[in-house]
């Protein structure tokens, strides 16, 4: 790891800023179900050995070591971080991805973290769809480990997984399945988000990328939130 890797600490909940300018809070039905990963207790679908062996490639977007986040990304490289590119501006360069941002199990108690600066933002909304690829100092996929990105869309009805941070919390799982693909996006109308998950990568049953979460849509009653397809993303990427 480089010296540009700094551990430690934030206190939950220290945001100085409104993540919900960010994203839409879109829970899906009458209670947000979302779990943080280290307490999660299968009840969502995936099993718990799938949760472990898929959260630590992803991290928390924040302006500096001390600040509250703000977006959610994954790995795909041992130095590159997908996310959402509404959460990219041009003061990213600078700015910094947290990992390890997780309560203990059955705690409110915090995991150290590692704070990995970002160097630059490498495509931004390439064909108008919203993701960005950022490139991170060091090589922290070396030690967190990295997210496969899937060669295609997952077919309606298949499980879908949402690791992330929501409302710059402490990262949470939620999952359910793929309800439509409508355009350039894959529709889910039964995994609860809240502002802070945007960049969060969309996982199949086999943990690999097929989608970029960026919008919220949900309500108690109906709709659905949504992100970005896998397809469409590798087809203007030249990172992919």
């Amino acid at each position: 790891m480089s010296l540009s890797l700094l551990a430690g600490c934030v206190a939950e909940g220290s945001d100085d800023f409104d993540v919900d300018e960010v994203e839409q809070n879109t829970v899906c039905g009458p209670a947000n179900e979302s779990q943080h990963v280290n307490s999660y207790n299968g009840a969502l679908g995936p099993s718990t050995a799938f949760v472990q062996a898929n959260k630590n490639s992803k991290g928390a977007m924040e302006a500096s070591p001390t600040s509250g986040k703000f977006c959610s990304g994954s790995l795909i490289g041992t130095n590159l971080f997908l996310t959402a590119g509404h959460c990219v501006d041009s003061g990213t360069a600078g700015e910094f991805v947290s990992f390890n941002f997780e309560r203990a199990r059955n705690s409110t108690a915090l995991l150290t973290q590692t704070h990995v600066r970002i160097s630059a933002v490498l495509e931004d909304e390439l064909g108008g769809l919203d993701y960005a690829i950022l490139r991170l100092e060091g090589t922290p996929g070396n030690t967190f480990g990295v997210s496969a990105v899937a060669a295609g869309d997952p077919a309606v009805g298949a499980a879908l997984t949402i690791i992330g941070h929501p409302a710059g919390q402490p990262k949470q799982i939620e999952a359910g399945s793929l309800a439509s693909i409508s355009g350039n996006f894959l529709r889910y109308s039964n995994i609860d988000t809240l502002g802070g998950n945007s960049g969060s990568g969309i996982l199949n049953s086999a943990g690999q990328i097929v989608g970029v979460h960026t919008l919220g849509g949900c309500t108690a009653s109906g709709g659905a939130n949504s992100g970005p397809r896998i397809s469409r993303i590798r087809a203007v990427s030249n990172l992919l």
